[in-house]
């Protein structure tokens, strides 16, 4: 299924798609060094998304612009991260845990919708370029959704996940 068969879907489930001129998705300096890797369904979404949000706007897309801190959003692209590295801050070895799950989990998709919630992209080697999902108090006690980026999409656009 092709970006504009998705848009078109998730626009019949009420999400609100601001689609942006066809360049390329350009992530930040570090956020391309810690994850190099990523599929291409992945960044040929995104890439064409200027903001892609559901209709009462308590679950949005990552675009561009959240990676590169510039939109002026409440959150930042890994506030969930964050979240749990204040949460361990008295723990090393916690904090190395979550870490070491953040650097294998590229999260693209946040929700506020009923607590905090997140979709992410696993870029490790093992298991890479499928989908988990993972919601508070423990943002890395995480399952899979979909076995890939566009598994993903289809299931989201068609209302089989919920964001």
């Amino acid at each position: 299924m092709n970006r504009a068969d998705i848009i078109r879907r998730l626009q019949k489930q009420g999400w609100n798609v601001t689609k942006r001129p066809g360049r390329s998705f350009r992530l930040p300096p570090d956020v391309v060094a810690r994850y190099p890797k990523l599929p291409p369904r992945f960044t040929e979404f995104l890439g064409g998304l200027s903001s892609c949000e559901n209709q009462t706007q308590t679950a949005w897309f990552l675009c561009e612009a959240d990676y590169g801190g510039t939109t002026g959003a409440a959150f930042r692209w890994d506030e969930l991260e964050q979240m749990s590295l204040e949460a361990a801050k008295d723990d090393r070895r916690l904090g190395e845990a979550v870490r070491g799950f953040w650097n294998e989990h590229l999260p693209f998709l946040l929700s506020v919708r009923d607590g905090y919630a997140y979709f992410a992209i696993r870029t490790a080697a093992d298991g890479f370029g499928r989908v988990v999902t993972g919601r508070e108090p423990e943002f890395e006690e995480a399952s899979q959704v979909a076995d890939s980026f566009e598994e993903f999409l289809s299931v989201l656009a068609d209302g089989s996940v919920r964001a």
